[in-house]
């Protein structure tokens, strides 16, 4: 702080030469003139003493190395005065920067950017578009976001969202959303349903919670099998049926099935060969707003653009609203080729291997893969067998006649309703 208090009062460094620099130093102390790092240099000529002074006080110390007989050279100038005498003829220049800074100031007092994470039913343009409505946009002052009222009305506009933190950095809004509703990927059905194969396999594991099971560990099972009937017997005394119900039938079912596999494409592709010729322009924005744009005209027929973004920052959390904004214009040109026999089997395998992948993420094991690829003159062709383990099943409503049973007349005994007797 100090340094700083120094260097726009003015600070002037200054070497002593005379016979009694002592003198003048006692002198400048009894006239209490403060004098900063003092010190001495050892010249060809002799010692010398140097300190540093302050602007305001150096006329009065001219006066005390008069008394002393000594003479106060001035080696360097220092401080705020010295450079406004030095640039007084650029008096603009400075306007120009003092502006530019209360400009950045004016502008890190808005919004400029608002950032939404987290969310997965609700996509980040859905929430923008609730915040527009809710007069929350780029633009708006720092000081009108109420962050608490944010999160209330989000929280009641949404009662699937648990959690929501709305935090403003800078000129930045982060809305961050937790849900506790996630999507069901598979359909759930509330009535009463079977389980019911959904390809012939062998039964590798069954665990039911709920229903009866028709089939064990090892059955081999043909596609339509009930595995699973969500029709349950009440049995009672001496193996008697006494009622049926219908559920909707639960259980962990693994089977081991074998799929079949085929892929293929064809041998010649069409590559972009680029010629070396490219165009830039460029488009500098206010906001939303475009201010100017340069964009050269191109007799290119076949051309990539490629644009690229830049947005004005004083900080990670201080965007501006200037953004530029280069267009790259490629031309190239289209060439047919075939694959070779390497690339052609190169391709298929990497196909191979994103459908492992997706059976790996959709909780289905790959026992083993048998697929051959065969590389012709105009396609190429992978198939094979693979043999998974998997829950290949899916439910079927149960019919009201498999389990509700048709009740006689307790009186006369006959379903008809009619007397009973001869």
């Amino acid at each position: 702080m100090r340094r700083l208090f120094d260097f726009f009062c003015g600070m002037v460094f200054v070497e002593l030469k005379g016979a009694s620099p002592e003198r003048f130093f006692n002198v400048c102390r009894s006239r209490q003139i403060p004098l900063y790092e003092i010190g001495t240099q050892v010249t060809e000529k002799g010692t010398i003493y140097v300190a540093k002074i302050k602007l305001k006080d150096y006329f009065r110390v001219r006066q005390a190395a008069k008394k002393a007989h000594c003479i106060p050279y001035i080696r360097k100038k220092v401080g705020m005065p010295f450079l406004m005498k030095k640039y007084r003829n650029r008096i603009a220049f400075f306007a120009g920067g003092v502006y530019c800074l209360w400009l950045m100031w004016l502008l890190s007092r808005f919004v400029w950017d608002v950032s939404v994470t987290g969310g997965f039913v609700h996509t980040e343009e859905e929430l923008l578009s609730y915040l527009c409505e809710n007069n929350v946009v780029c633009g708006m002052r720092c000081d009108e976001v109420d962050c608490t009222e944010i999160e209330r009305k989000l929280r009641i506009d949404y009662p699937d969202i648990g959690w929501v933190s709305a935090e403003l950095r800078g000129t930045k809004l982060f809305l961050r959303v937790a849900e506790t509703d996630m999507p069901i990927m598979q359909k759930e059905e509330n009535a009463p349903a079977h389980l019911v194969a959904s390809s012939d396999g062998i039964v590798e594991h069954i665990v039911c919670r709920s229903g009866t099971p028709l089939v064990k560990e090892g059955d081999v099972v043909k596609k339509g099998d009930i595995l699973v009937s969500g029709v349950v017997s009440v049995i009672g005394d001496n193996e008697t049926l006494v009622n049926r119900y219908a559920v909707t039938a639960e259980a962990d079912i693994v089977l081991r099935t074998v799929k079949k596999y085929f892929h293929s494409f064809e041998r010649e592709t069409e590559e972009r060969e680029y010629t070396g010729k490219r165009k830039t322009g460029y488009t500098f924005f206010y906001g939303n707003k475009k201010i100017f744009s340069h964009m050269p005209s191109h007799s290119y027929t076949n051309y990539d653009i490629i644009t690229e973004d830049a947005v004005l920052s004083l900080h990670e959390h201080y965007p501006l609203p200037l953004r530029m904004q280069k267009s790259t214009v490629s031309e190239y040109v289209p060439v047919v080729r075939d694959y070779t026999k390497e690339e052609a089997e190169g391709i298929a395998n990497r196909a191979l291997e994103r459908y492992l992948r997706y059976l790996s993420e959709n909780e289905t094991t790959v026992l083993s893969v048998d697929t051959k690829t065969t590389v012709g003159k105009d396609t190429i062709v992978t198939e094979g067998k693979l043999v998974l383990l998997s829950a290949a099943w899916e439910q079927m409503t149960v019919q009201e006649n498999e389990w509700r049973q048709q009740n006689s007349d307790e009186y006369s005994g006959n379903n008809d309703g009619t007397a009973g007797g001869a």
